[in-house]
């Protein structure tokens, strides 16, 4: 009795160990597909971003940003979703003097995506200013606009985590002295 008990036993606990492994593999083949499609989502938001851009802003932007200059990021899920984006794939590119172009593609329901640029502007609140721009007239105008108004804050600012700056700080600061 005892020979089959034992037997039963091994039986079981190969099955377990069997199991266990074939668990293991199939979870690193979930990781490592998951892996593959965060990197291929990346490098599809910089190409497009690179694409577009020089259709879009043949006389501007697409001097000035090289295809290796911008990052990509994988799309953000629904609640874990794999299907269903909550910010589709992205692609950044530094611009220099605190300034970043981001790249996307919007979509509504029934209709194909649209690419969309924002420049983040940094203001002299310490926040950022975010200006959609769609070709070259329109990032003229708003560079000029940015370059005109360096200097003060327009109020239509993006909080950031970064410090303020310390002409806003002084005016921080001032007005603290004046209330006490």
């Amino acid at each position: 009795m005892t020979d089959i008990t034992t037997r039963a036993e091994t039986r079981l606990r190969r099955l377990l160990a069997l199991a266990a492994q074939s668990r293991e593999a199939i979870e690193l083949e979930w990781e490592r597909e998951r892996r593959e499609r965060i990197e291929a989502q990346a490098r599809m938001a910089v190409r497009l971003a690179d694409d577009q851009t020089q259709d879009a802003f043949p006389d501007t932007l697409a001097r000035v940003v090289q295809a290796g200059e911008w990052a990509g990021y994988p799309a953000l899920y629904v609640d874990g979703i794999d299907h269903e984006w909550a910010i589709a794939p992205s692609a950044v590119t530094y611009l220099e003097e605190g300034t970043w172009l981001h790249h996307t593609l919007t979509s509504t329901p029934g209709e194909l995506p649209v690419p969309q640029w924002t420049l983040i502007v940094p203001c002299v609140c310490g926040d950022y200013r975010e200006l959609n721009v769609c070709d070259d007239y329109l990032l003229a105008r708003e560079l000029q606009h940015v370059d005109e108004n360096r200097d003060v804050c327009l109020g239509d600012c993006t909080p950031s985590d970064l410090a303020p700056s310390a002409d806003r700080l002084r005016q921080l600061a001032h007005g603290q002295d004046e209330v006490a």
